[in-house]
């Protein structure tokens, strides 16, 4: 029996050797797991502090603005609102300056047009009068070298009239020719 008990015996020892072995391994892939999640926890914290911080900015952020935000917005809701009145009443006024810049522009136009026509009516008028005018003592002028002239009267002193006296009677007595200067109106 010493023999099986030895042999037994290793074979006890061999398997508690393989055993031994198994759980060995086992130990090292938990220790390896181990070491990962302290490594993992290790970083937890960090992480936490990160989130925690970006949490609390946000929070004081929102809290900051929300205690800012309120009292600016009830400072400013009075004047805009009186800036939105004023804004409307000025519309209003603008409009009606407007119409009645429009109306003030066409009277100015509508009398300005009145008095260039007047003035060119009375410009035309004194031109065409005057250059009238100066035609009809051309046509009178061209109608005395046409003329014929009436025989020279002897130089006697029949009659007992001055020779002035003959000259004014003559220039009276002559014919007088229409005058063709006229336009005729159409």
């Amino acid at each position: 029996m010493a023999e099986d008990d030895a042999v037994a015996l290793y074979g006890a020892v061999k398997k508690m050797a393989q055993a031994m072995a198994g759980r060995e391994a086992a130990l090292d892939e938990r220790t390896a797991a181990l070491d990962a999640a302290i490594a993992s926890l290790q970083q937890l914290p960090a992480a936490l502090g990160r989130q925690t911080a970006q949490y609390i900015a946000a929070g004081v952020k929102a809290s900051i603005q929300d205690d800012f935000s309120r009292p600016i917005a009830d400072a400013v809701q009075g004047p805009i609102a009186d800036l939105s009145r004023e804004t409307h009443h000025a519309r209003i006024v603008m409009e009606q300056v407007g119409r009645e810049v429009r109306y003030q522009s066409w009277t100015w136009v509508v009398a300005l047009l009145l008095l260039g026509f007047a003035c060119g009516g009375a410009a035309g008028y004194y031109f065409f009068v005057r250059d009238l005018g100066s035609i009809n003592d051309r046509i009178d002028a061209i109608q005395m070298q046409l003329a014929p002239q009436a025989p020279a009267q002897p130089a006697s002193g029949k009659g007992g009239a001055s020779p002035r006296k003959t000259r004014s009677r003559s220039a009276q007595e002559a014919p007088k020719v229409p005058s063709q200067a006229q336009p005729s109106q159409h």
